[in-house]
């Protein structure tokens, strides 16, 4: 099997994809689409704040949980519409933003959403149970998003798929997995200096840069 490149080229190769200019204008094309859901994310830091406006504690816990659950639907159109556009971006295939998006959110949003849930129960029972069982699942169940977008793969399906690339390079993974991770932290604690939640809505536009280096590498194991 051909070496699997390390994490730091398969980041300095999302930057240069993510950084030409006709990709930054389809994903600008796409987040300015989801912009208006991305105030959410906003929304929630102010939330302690309408204790100012004598609300009862229900109706705090209440609008609490609706943004939380809108911010996870609203997560999961974004994943959906971020994996379907590499196949243009990367592919050089000619199709609108506008049809990518109708197209992959129809029918992949909603299975996307249910296995984002059904990863994090797994991997939270996990690392309820036990640190190593918790990262064993993170690592394995790392790819499923890719497989069920882009080979229209059952829940199911998409976790035992994943499971397999993993199989035999569980290691190498992981560690990539690590320098991602610390990847997106480091450029998200930048942004988040930015005050009155406008750090937040840029570190939206670069979410299709943080996908990228474990797509590229779930290309790779493919």
């Amino acid at each position: 099997m051909k070496k699997l490149s390390s994490p730091i080229d398969l980041i300095k190769m999302s930057v240069d994809i993510f950084s030409k200019k006709k990709n930054l204008i389809f994903f600008l094309e796409i987040y300015l689409l989801i912009l208006p859901f991305s105030v959410f994310s906003v929304v929630q830091n102010f939330v302690p704040a309408l204790q100012n406006l004598q609300l009862t504690y229900s109706w705090q816990l209440g609008l609490n949980l609706l943004l939380n659950v809108g911010y996870l639907l609203v997560s999961a159109l974004v994943g959906v519409s971020v994996i379907s556009s590499f196949r243009t971006v990367l592919g050089n295939e000619k199709l609108s933003v506008i049809e990518a998006l109708r197209k992959s959110c129809a029918k992949y949003w909603w299975p996307y959403f249910l296995l984002t849930i059904v990863v994090a129960i797994i991997t939270g029972l996990g690392f309820v149970l036990l640190i190593v069982p918790g990262v064993l699942f993170l690592t394995w169940f790392s790819f499923a998003r890719f497989i069920l977008v882009e080979k229209g793969s059952k829940i199911k399906e998409s976790l035992v798929t994943s499971r397999n690339l993993v199989k035999g390079k569980f290691w190498k993974i992981f560690g990539r997995l690590i320098v991602f991770g610390v990847f997106e932290l480091v450029v998200e604690f930048i942004f988040s200096t930015i005050p009155y939640g406008i750090g937040t809505i840029f570190t939206g536009f670069l979410g299709a840069l943080f996908i990228l280096p474990p797509y590229l590498l779930y290309k790779e194991l493919e």
